[in-house]
């Protein structure tokens, strides 16, 4: 079985980046990669509390991870031009392979609580690591050109998260534990005048 995603996942995961060229996949691949790390986040959430239909979480966490990585494509394509970089492929693909150990946060849940809190966020800073790495070698960037953009990006995943919870929770979906979302209501009528 031919899996080039995947196999340049785990090259990703040992740090050998190919070129920009290299991580260009068909979009029945990238729409795997974003249903399989959607239906992982949408098991994360009910795990953790978030109640509703399973179908509906993972319909809302495959979106938002689809729409989170294709914003941060098109932001760090544009941030990268402006420092001089000539990227002509896309970068979603080099960003889908990289997210890719992502899939390794749900076996740390076997482990005890807080070995497992722990191992998480080693996870995160990890997959943040290869994220930036990997762009800095294919676009010829600096790490603190593709980490400043990365950060700077922030503030628009958390906004496209607020907007996304606010509709699901329209449509009826509880994205999290009902306890954080009342708490989250009580905090925001609170601070309104």
């Amino acid at each position: 079985m031919n899996l080039p995603l995947i196999h340049d996942a785990i090259d990703l995961l040992r740090l050998r980046v190919g070129h920009l060229e290299q991580y260009q996949y068909p979009l029945g691949q990238l729409m795997s990669v974003f249903a399989l790390l959607g239906m992982m986040s949408a098991a994360a959430a009910h795990a953790d509390g978030a109640s509703g239909d399973p179908l509906a979480l993972t319909l809302f966490f495959t979106l938002y991870t689809l729409m989170e990585t294709s914003l941060y494509a098109t932001f760090m394509r544009w941030w990268l031009r402006r420092a001089g970089c000539r990227i002509e492929p896309p970068l979603i693909g080099l960003i889908a392979a990289a997210s890719l150990i992502k899939l390794l946060d749900p076996l740390v849940s076997w482990l005890p609580d807080d070995v497992a809190q722990g191992l998480s966020l080693v996870l995160g800073a990890v997959a943040l690591y290869i994220v930036v790495k990997a762009q800095a070698l294919t676009t010829g960037a600096s790490v603190l050109r593709v980490l400043g953009g990365t950060l700077l990006f922030s503030p628009i995943a958390i906004i496209l998260m607020v907007n996304m919870v606010t509709v699901a929770a329209s449509m009826g979906v509880e994205v999290f534990p009902p306890e954080l979302m009342q708490a989250a209501t009580l905090k925001a009528g609170e601070s309104t005048p």
